[in-house]
């Protein structure tokens, strides 16, 4: 590759651990290694012909690097620092060795967001579900591990955090649909698409959440004491909600959000740990919409009847 190839390279070393604790000279000494690997991974794509790659796809398996390097210091705890003395082939072989292990926790995962899906039809829903099937055959973690070669559309309550890449972010997204499954499937699945027909005439159409509504709704009602499994909210329900949120600070008024996540979980049952902390998340979310609504609208937008009551 020519230098202005080079130069270009060297700006997506960046994607390297955070070196800000090394010094010039140590960062480096972690360059070069990369530029060496760059070398051994780029010979073995080309098999040997180094001619034929294209500067769009040294980049990509530099940025798959780096994705691997990232992914052995988080699952080891090491240092950057580690990096000046460690062997980059048998750093990258270990860090392979890992991402095999990821593959066979999100088959699993896969299976148990399949058997966890609930009776509710949407096509994001159905399609990302079904579309993330062909990660396995198409996911070449060898060269392009960062890389999430399938379509996932649909739209989850709380995102997977954009720092994420590859197996980890296919991993980390089925960990929290199944979460959402899980809510989901603690109610009669009747009740759910009667909340949902309220919260988006073309619930089965549309790029929504399902989980959201369902949780907002049960929130609501766990934190005036109400059926959480009806699903229904009704004026009289809202009311009560906006008396016990209007006196308070926007501190307090999400301490007793988390009070209510705090009895799903607990009196209702609804969820583990992990389930617990991604419904907090939720409510934490929920508030500025509350507040925004309590200002002008009131809270019949966000928590709902369902159809026929009020």
């Amino acid at each position: 590759m020519g230098s202005g190839e080079n130069n270009e390279l060297v700006l997506l070393s960046e994607g390297i651990p955070c070196a800000e604790e090394l010094s010039e000279d140590e960062e480096m000494i972690i360059q070069v290694k990369l530029w060496q690997l760059l070398a051994v991974r780029t010979q073995r794509y080309t098999m040997g012909d180094h001619s034929s790659i294209r500067i769009e796809t040294a980049r990509e398996l530099l940025r798959s690097i780096c994705f691997c390097i990232n992914l052995y210091l988080k699952e080891t705890g090491e240092p950057v620092s580690y990096l000046l003395n460690a062997d980059f082939n048998e750093l990258f072989g270990l860090a392979l060795q890992s991402i095999e292990k990821k593959i066979e926790t999100g088959k699993r995962l896969y299976q148990a967001a399949c058997l966890t899906a609930p009776e509710v039809e949407n096509t994001s829903y159905r399609d990302t579900l079904r579309g993330m099937k062909k990660f396995w055959k198409c996911y070449d973690f060898y060269f392009f591990a960062h890389l999430i070669p399938c379509d996932i559309d649909y739209q989850l309550s709380n995102p997977v955090p954009d720092s994420l890449l590859g197996i980890e972010y296919f991993n980390d997204y089925l960990r929290r649909i199944i979460i959402e499954n899980n809510l989901l499937r603690r109610f009669e699945t009747g009740t759910v698409i009667r909340l949902l027909c309220s919260y988006c005439t073309d619930y089965e159409g549309l790029l929504i959440n399902l989980y959201e509504p369902v949780a907002t709704n049960a929130i609501g009602l766990a934190m005036i004491g109400g059926d959480v499994y009806k699903l229904d909210i009704r004026e009289n329900d809202r009311s009560q909600i906006a008396a016990k949120l209007i006196p308070l600070s926007e501190d307090k008024a999400l301490a007793s959000l988390r009070t209510a996540v705090a009895c799903l979980c607990g009196d209702w049952g609804i969820g583990g740990s992990a389930a617990a902390d991604y419904l907090q998340k939720t409510s934490e979310s929920l508030y500025p919409r509350i507040k925004t609504a309590m200002n002008h609208s009131g809270l019949g937008g966000i928590f709902l009847s369902l159809p026929g009551t009020s």
